[in-house]
């Protein structure tokens, strides 16, 4: 009798422990890894997309099968000989200029089923591919093949099935951006806007000003339409109602904004001087900030060749001509004798300095 109700306790163990073990694999599912997933062909595939006139190139896809649903990251790819084995960045990491790239990683990532390609991005990416040598060796259309990415945590990367696609290539890719944005704070009351600019209007803008407090960018001088707010560090959007950059102390700085990331910066400019051969270029002779909106010296000290830089070092100078100061532009030249020097900084083409 004893024997039997040990065995019948040892069975009731057992199916609890199997129960046990089946609850936590419910609970706890093992990430699968998937080889590949479906990238659909787009219905414009069979027709030459023109990229000088459009403006992105949408794709959908299926979700990986990784066992159970999870989110994915996901990016775009297109080779012009669907090898993909030099990208873009490696053959612009290459300093000789010799490789030449055939495929691109398109920057922008995403999650769920759908995502698109930049056109003026692709159109560049297209020509650094075709390395065409002048404009007549440019095709008439380009076939292109596209796969696309997904990564997830705890899993590998894993690439789709490729697709093709036409486009047809443009030597001369309209600006994708307007030369100008503009910054907008306390430092004026709220009542000034300062100009950044993008000198190769690749969405990557610039400028020096004063700063005090909060600040907004916009993209037009004299309204509010289409501003940007913060949206985490270092980070801009449109947000209806959001909030102010974060406050910065009374300063000079060298502001910058991303619109491809969305992103800005602002570098304090604690000093501004003069170098030059005067004191063979070992020794700086310092400017001071003049509420009038310029930085200025009165010296006899600097004679012969020399530049302007800020923060004593390299990373951020000026040179060129008195009426058009230039970041790592050419030695500008003194006569000697005393001078004022009143240096207005601002934006790239409008930097320039007044000597009396």
């Amino acid at each position: 009798m004893k024997t039997i109700l040990k065995s019948t306790l040892l069975l009731l163990c057992s199916v609890g422990l199997f129960t046990a073990c089946s609850d936590d694999n419910d609970s706890n599912p093992t990430l699968g890894q998937p080889t590949t997933f479906v990238l659909n062909t787009p219905a414009y595939a069979s027709m030459p997309v023109n990229l000088a006139t459009s403006t992105e190139l949408p794709f959908t896809w299926s979700s990986p099968d990784y066992g159970f649903p999870v989110e994915a990251e996901f990016q775009l790819e297109a080779s012009i000989d669907g090898s993909f084995t030099v990208s873009t960045e490696e053959a612009e990491a290459d300093e000789s200029g010799s490789t030449i790239p055939n495929y691109v990683i398109l920057p922008a990532s995403f999650t769920g089923g759908n995502g698109s390609i930049d056109a003026a991005k692709l159109a560049k990416a297209v020509n650094a591919m075709g390395n065409w040598e002048k404009e007549a060796d440019i095709p008439d259309d380009v076939t292109l093949t596209v796969r696309a990415s997904a990564i997830t945590k705890g899993a590998s990367k894993i690439y789709s099935n490729t697709v093709n696609i036409i486009v047809v290539p443009t030597a001369d890719i309209a600006p994708s951006f307007p030369e100008f944005i503009y910054e907008i704070g306390n430092e004026s009351g709220w009542g000034t806007a300062h100009a950044l600019r993008s000198p190769n209007q690749d969405g990557i803008y610039k400028g020096f000003y004063w700063l005090d407090g909060e600040f907004k960018f916009k993209p037009n001088e004299g309204d509010w339409n289409g501003d940007w707010e913060n949206d985490g560090e270092g980070k801009i959007a449109d947000i209806s109602g959001g909030p102010n950059m974060p406050g910065v102390d009374a300063g000079f700085y060298l502001i910058t904004v991303d619109l491809n990331e969305m992103t800005y910066s602002v570098t304090p400019i604690t000093n501004i001087s003069i170098i030059g051969g005067f004191n063979d270029w070992a020794g700086d002779v310092e400017m001071t900030w003049n509420a009038d909106g310029y930085w200025e010296v009165t010296t006899g000290e600097v004679s012969g060749e020399y530049k302007f830089r800020a923060n004593h070092d390299w990373g951020i100078n000026w040179g060129g001509t008195e009426t058009e100061l230039t970041q790592d532009g050419a030695n500008l030249n003194s006569d000697g004798g005393t001078h004022t020097y009143k240096l207005y900084l601002s934006y790239e083409g409008k930097h320039h300095v007044v000597i009396e």
